[in-house]
Parts: C-alpha cells; sequence; structure tokens
C-alpha cells in the first residue's frame, strides 16, 4: 500500500470534497415513565439528601478526545485517501469535596493510533513509525477500513473508534465494586451492555440540541430552575436501531436575565431499568452534575463542562503526543517507503 502525506493542514478536511448529510435516528418518546399523570407533569428539584450523598460516594467521570494527525493520500487509479488519528479514553475518579491530584484520580487511561481509509482490503495490518537510538519510541498506526466511502466521514470514524475505547473505560469502571457511580461525557451506548439495570451508569449530554419533548413537557424545560429536573421519560428506538434508554432534563444553575432558556442546560441519560432505581440514579447523577459544575472565568463551556470532565480531556491531549512530531515522523516512515 503506497501512502503518500496529503501536506493540508489537520484542521482543514485535507484536499478531497466533503459532502455534509444530517442523517438521524428515529424514536419513540414515553413522558409518563416516572410521572403518570401528564397534567401534573412538572419540576423536580434534586432532593438535599441526593447532594449529600455525593459527599460520601466515589464517581468516575469518563471522556475520551480524538484528534487528525495527519491526512494520507494512497497512490493509485483511482486514489483512496485517509487520515492518521490518534484516540485516548481514560476515567477520572473523584470523592468527596476535597481538593483532588489529577495524577492520582486519573485512571485507565488508553491511547490509540490508527489509519483509517476507503481503500478496500487493505495489505497492510499496522503502520510503525520509524524510529531511531536518538529518539526512542514504539508508536504503531493500526490500519482501518473506514465504514463509509466518503473521505468527509473519516472524522465519524475516528470518533467511533474513540466512543469504543470510552465504553471500555467504562465498563472497567462499572466492574469495580468501590466506584458507586460512573458518568459518561456524553451518551451511554446504544448497545448498552454496560451496567444495565446496576444503577451506576449515567450520560451527560452538555450540548442540548433535539428536545425530544414537546408542548407542556418542554415548557417545563425552558421554565426549570436550578438543580431541578424534568421527571423521567422513556426514548425507544426501533429494535433494529438500537436500544430504549431513560433521560431528563437538568437546569444547572440559574439562568440570567440576558441568557437564553436553553442555557445551563443538560440532558442525562440512564439504562432502562426499574423505576425505584431510575429515580434515586436521576437525583444521584443530577447532584453530581450541579456539585462538579464548571464557572465561566474557567471554561468557555461552563457549567456544562463538568471540572473532572475538563481535567481529564488536558491529561487526554496530553497523551496523544506532539502533534507536530507526529507529522514529521509520519512523513520521515512514508519517505523511507521511497
Amino acid at each position: 500500500m503506497n501512502i503518500r502525506p496529503d501536506y493540508w493542514q489537520s484542521v482543514y478536511t485535507g484536499s478531497t470534497e466533503v459532502s455534509l448529510t444530517d442523517q438521524k435516528r428515529s424514536y419513540e418518546v414515553v413522558p409518563t415513565i416516572e410521572c403518570r399523570d401528564l397534567d401534573h407533569w412538572a419540576a423536580v428539584r434534586v432532593p438535599d439528601a441526593a447532594f449529600a450523598e455525593v459527599d460520601t460516594v466515589r464517581v468516575a467521570f469518563v471522556d475520551g478526545v480524538r484528534r487528525i494527525d495527519m491526512h494520507g493520500i494512497i497512490d493509485g487509479n483511482p486514489p483512496y485517501y485517509g487520515v492518521f488519528g490518534s484516540v485516548a479514553a481514560g476515567c477520572m475518579q473523584m470523592c468527596g469535596s476535597h481538593a483532588h491530584d489529577v495524577t492520582e484520580a486519573l485512571c485507565d487511561e488508553a491511547v490509540r493510533h490508527y489509519f483509517v481509509t476507503n481503500a478496500p482490503d487493505p495489505d497492510m495490518k499496522t503502520l510503525k513509525l520509524a524510529s531511531d537510538t536518538s529518539c526512542p519510541f514504539d508508536v504503531e498506526y493500526e490500519i482501518r477500513s473506514a465504514a463509509s466511502h466518503d473521505p468527509g466521514d473519516f472524522g465519524q470514524e475516528l470518533n467511533n473508534l474513540m466512543q469504543e475505547l470510552e465504553h471500555d473505560v467504562a465498563q472497567k469502571e462499572v466492574d469495580r465494586p468501590d466506584v458507586q457511580a460512573v458518568v459518561t461525557d456524553g451518551p451511554i451506548p446504544y448497545e448498552h451492555r454496560l451496567a444495565a439495570g446496576t444503577g451506576k451508569l449515567a450520560g451527560i449530554i452538555k450540548n442540548v440540541q433535539e428536545a425530544y419533548l414537546k408542548g407542556e413537557q418542554f415548557a417545563t424545560v425552558l421554565s426549570l430552575k436550578s438543580a431541578e429536573r424534568t421527571p423521567i421519560f422513556e426514548i425507544r428506538y426501533p429494535e433494529s436501531s438500537g436500544s430504549s434508554k431513560m433521560s431528563f432534563f437538568l437546569r444547572l444553575r440559574a439562568v440570567t436575565p440576558f441568557a437564553s432558556q436553553m442555557a445551563n442546560l443538560v440532558r442525562i441519560e440512564l439504562p432502562v431499568m426499574g423505576l425505584t432505581e431510575a429515580a434515586h440514579l436521576a437525583n444521584l447523577a443530577s447532584a453530581i452534575a450541579v456539585h462538579y459544575s464548571s464557572n465561566l472565568w474557567g471554561d468557555t463551556r461552563a457549567p456544562q463542562n463538568l471540572y473532572p470532565v475538563g481535567a481529564l480531556e488536558t491529561a487526554l491531549k496530553n497523551r496523544l503526543g506532539d502533534q507536530r512530531f507526529l507529522r514529521s515522523v509520519i512523513m520521515r516512515t512514508l519517505a523511507a517507503d521511497i
């Protein structure tokens, strides 16, 4: 396989045409899971007991990061395209309100490097980067065939690989007996093998782009006050499209007069479980989100980007390696084949 560098910087999409698609999964929303009577479907105040519990439980925050290191072109007729990408996932464990050392709280971090290509049946499984005695290292890019032939989808392919790594880390945390809550930054897996029925797993979607609810129910979302959540509802997907999940909206902070009604909102997902267990986890996850919510002076994504998640992202980005160094070594490796 004759890979050559595409010299466009990785912040761009590469020297290929990109088509934008907007494919959404079909689903049905059942709002009457926690509150059976829609006439009484109203905001739920997160109880003080849930905030007290946050100080006693060990919480594992799971997140991942990805980066396109460089674009590549596989010469031929026709030519094929690919991206060199790095992904990492890990966990930040927190317990109590005291200050935590990031290096001690960080655990189960993993880094992977991939070359994602639309070339059919690549004749290589890995590409090991060149090294010498003056700069010894051991980095391999695993070669993966993309599910889509469109080069514009390579970023999504890397995102899927990152999520697989996140789910592996989340499973490790779920299996730990000393961890009482596992919070993922983003949706929980559609195929939930993770924590079904354990009352541990919650996923926080910090960028609310879909309403799910309508009419009076969504009016309740907009009217939420600080530390209030909606009743739990269920998102049901067709059997061929994925598993169902429980969900609710939460307001992390009060809305200032200048801000939108959508400000400071997150949506939290849970695996489908018994109502008593779900209500307890919803209150605990809400208290965790409010307790660890960030401030605007320290994070431009505040308050939705929780403090442990922000620290975890920074630590994982450092573990991806220096992008400029990787680009230079990739080019040196490819040049050695000429």
